[in-house]
């Protein structure tokens, strides 16, 4: 669970920046699932203070669902490999709104 623990230490981060949680309210009740292949699935949702919070398992209401291997999504969490690049190689699928999901990716990698 790489991947897993790659997000919770971004969410650990993001959650401590002012600018982002005041970002993250733009995005309050958004859920995004992320699903491993290989691995448990598992879940982040915004807070209405902006705050996101990390869930084990699936969630039926996600705005995003992002499926990849587990080695895959730990390599785009950490800024080893490049979503779009992975979208577009087949590594990475995402089923939702492309939009926001690039856009989640952003916000994310703002937290360092």
């Amino acid at each position: 669970m790489a991947a897993h623990d790659a997000m919770k230490a971004i969410i650990d981060r993001f959650n401590v920046k002012p600018e982002l949680k005041e970002e993250g309210k733009s995005w309050k009740g958004l859920k995004f699932q992320f699903k491993s292949s290989d691995t448990a699935a598992f879940y982040i949702q915004f807070g209405e203070d902006g705050t996101i919070s990390l869930s084990d398992g699936e969630t039926t209401d996600a705005k995003d669902v992002f499926l990849a291997t587990d080695q895959v999504l730990d390599d785009i969490l950490n800024g080893k490999l490049d979503g779009v690049k992975a979208f577009l190689f087949g590594k990475l699928k995402v089923s939702g709104d492309l939009a926001s999901a690039q856009k989640l990716v952003a916000l994310l990698k703002k937290a360092g």
